[in-house]
């Protein structure tokens, strides 16, 4: 895994956003797939509640080009590295494929930021979102059993 972004020059809030969620993947004591993505989702609820304003913040200076796309993506393509690795590390039976190509956890992050994006505008809060949890679990468990072509 490469580092992508001269972190010395990073924003200092994404900076932070993006070691907190690589600590929180990271500190993960869950023993297998199903578990990981339970405890992850539980806690990406939790996590984005408690720092919507950092994580609006830094989109803000993201849409002003504060932070440079590439210092963005860079971010983005960090965290999802650290995932990666967790749940490949976690799939030792290689039981759900898409973890083990460039698109699964890919795919778990688009699942957890589109939710997090309906929450900022109203459709969900973050108590439905919990009660929601062992349906997305069962879903995304499901979708990263699809064969990688």
């Amino acid at each position: 895994m490469k580092n992508r972004i001269n972190h010395q020059k990073m924003d200092g809030l994404l900076k932070q956003l993006e070691d907190d969620y690589i600590k929180s993947v990271k500190e993960n004591e869950s023993s297998n797939v199903e578990a990981f993505i339970e405890s992850f989702l539980y806690a990406s609820w939790i996590y984005n509640e408690q720092h919507m304003e950092e994580i609006t913040t830094v989109l803000s200076r993201y849409s002003k080009e504060e932070i440079t796309k590439s210092t963005m993506s860079g971010a983005f393509s960090e965290m999802i590295d650290q995932l990666r690795l967790k749940l490949q590390q976690l799939d030792k039976e290689k039981e759900y494929p898409l973890l083990h190509s460039d698109h699964g956890s890919n795919l778990i992050v688009a699942l957890v930021d589109g939710l997090m994006v309906q929450y900022f505008v109203g459709v969900y809060d973050v108590e439905r979102l919990r009660e929601l949890t062992p349906f997305l679990k069962k879903v995304t468990l499901n979708t990263l059993r699809t064969e990688v072509e």
